[in-house]
């Protein structure tokens, strides 16, 4: 065994020792094992003693004594008490089914003109909780209107039976295509076969003498309550921007059915000087170019092609002229007799003549007035340009400039770029042949710009930046413009 130490014992009258053992590690055939036990006061210093077996076994007995067990150490399992359960709202009465004979009551001998009396005074007023539509004004689809009452009008089993709105007092002016059908016992509804006709004023009218429920309640007052679908508009107007041409096609897409001719002769076309185009100088466009040039629009929703005007102009345009498109107060419908009652107005520009509108470099830009030798020039007109009538031959520079290119592109067409091999200090004149330069629109340039010339400022070559080195001294250029 190895040697334990400092193991503290308090006795009984709390005098508290120190115990040293030291017992000695002895083979299974040893008949004896020694062990060295010493005990000493905390409060003193002693020599190690060492105690015979006998003594030890009698320590170790004392010290091992059996605890005496208290009736409370010995407890059962502890669990708690089931949860409570929660009270019930009502109470739970069993009774047969189906009761005994002798709790059923037999009304036999009630009086059906009794019960009939009855449910007449109870009754009340008849009364139309709501109906739809609420609003006067409907800028919407409507294909439905319906009425709700506050008592059942029929019986259950009569839902799907054929009714006649004349027999309740209930009418709807002007008469369209379409069904009354109940959808509950309160709720009648009116199905038109497509849709309620646009521009159009309706009433709904419910007669309090004709109009009973089921149980016998009347209105008191007469319903009536008017609304009216909505006036032509116009949805769509082309061209826009500026046109391509001195006779567009001009093409209104209205929000409902409208008769072209009759819109043809409402519209007004104005200058803007304000000179009005007469009706009789406007043409409609037939329909095989209309679907061609708008097809886009006329296939957008059903029924598109009953809903549009698409004219033209019997004589060319004023170039370079705004014209407004311009409907009136009073514009009819095809589907009701409703007029416009707002003005509605589009602009579009017819092009201008061909000219030229700014040059690079130019002496009136403050910020840039000139440009470097050999630096690009360039030419912007107010039109695109037709590519093919712009030739090289077509530009003459005075004083003559030599490796002279040009540049059109598709991206940039109203713009013509000059490469060149400039001298500095040098003033470059241009002279253009207007008669074959022309635009998309087939224009020549109607001004040469003789009395005005165009005129390209060259100025002296940058400061070379850089240093002397070498053997032969040369400069090492590093930054020119």
């Amino acid at each position: 065994m190895r040697q334990i130490q400092n193991l503290t014992f308090e006795n009984e009258q709390s005098k508290s020792y120190q115990f040293y053992f030291n017992i000695d590690e002895a083979n299974e055939m040893d008949d004896e094992a020694t062990t060295d036990v010493e005990v000493t006061p905390l409060n003193y210093d002693s020599q190690q003693q060492n105690l015979t077996p006998d003594q030890l076994q009698h320590l170790f007995s004392q010290a091992s004594c059996e605890l005496v067990a208290e009736s409370a150490d010995e407890q059962e399992f502890f669990k708690r008490e089931a949860t409570i359960k929660a009270p019930k709202t009502s109470k739970v009465i069993q009774t047969p089914f189906p009761p005994p004979p002798s709790d059923r009551i037999e009304d036999l001998d009630i009086d059906i003109e009794q019960l009939k009396q009855l449910a007449k005074q109870e009754a009340g007023s008849l009364i139309i909780e709501r109906h739809s539509p609420s609003e006067r004004q409907i800028d919407y689809v409507l294909s439905t209107i319906t009425l709700t009452f506050n008592q059942p009008m029929i019986a259950v089993s009569s839902l799907d039976d054929k009714m006649n709105t004349e027999d309740l007092g209930i009418s709807l002016t002007p008469k369209i295509e379409g069904r009354w059908r109940w959808t509950g016992t309160k709720t009648l509804q009116f199905e038109a076969k497509h849709r309620l006709p646009y521009s159009t004023n309706y009433t709904l009218r419910v007669d309090k003498e004709h109009c009973v429920s089921a149980i016998g309640g009347k209105l008191d007052d007469e319903f009536f309550f008017e609304f009216s679908t909505t006036a032509p508009k116009v949805l769509q107007f082309l061209p826009c921007g500026t046109v391509s041409t001195l006779k567009p096609k001009c093409f209104l897409l209205f929000n409902q059915k409208i008769d072209m001719n009759e819109i043809l002769k409402h519209l007004r076309v104005v200058h803007s000087d304000g000179h009005m185009i007469q009706n009789e100088d406007l043409e409609l466009v037939n329909e095989t170019t209309a679907k061609s040039e708008f097809e886009s629009f006329m296939n957008a929703n059903e029924g598109n092609h009953e809903k549009y005007v698409a004219f033209t102009f019997k004589h060319d345009l004023l170039k370079a002229t705004q014209y407004t498109i311009q409907v009136p107060v009073g514009c009819p419908s095809a589907e009701g007799p409703l007029k416009t009652t707002s003005e509605w107005s589009a602009s579009f520009h017819t092009y201008e003549p061909l000219k030229i509108i700014d040059w690079f470099p130019n002496k009136k830009n403050e910020w840039q007035p000139s440009a470097a030798p050999g630096y690009s020039w360039s030419l912007t007109f107010n039109n695109s340009l037709d590519h093919s009538t712009i030739n090289k031959s077509l530009f003459k520079f005075e004083p003559e400039v030599n490796s002279l290119g040009i540049e059109h592109t598709q991206d940039n067409d109203r713009q013509i770029t000059f490469y060149n091999n400039s001298k500095p200090n040098t003033v470059y004149t241009l002279l253009i042949q207007s008669a074959s330069l022309k635009d998309v629109h087939g224009q020549t340039l109607e001004h040469d710009h003789s009395d005005k010339p165009i005129q390209f400022h060259v100025h002296d070559s940058p400061p070379l930046i850089g240093n002397i080195s070498g053997a032969t001294g040369i400069a090492q250029k590093t930054n020119t413009k």
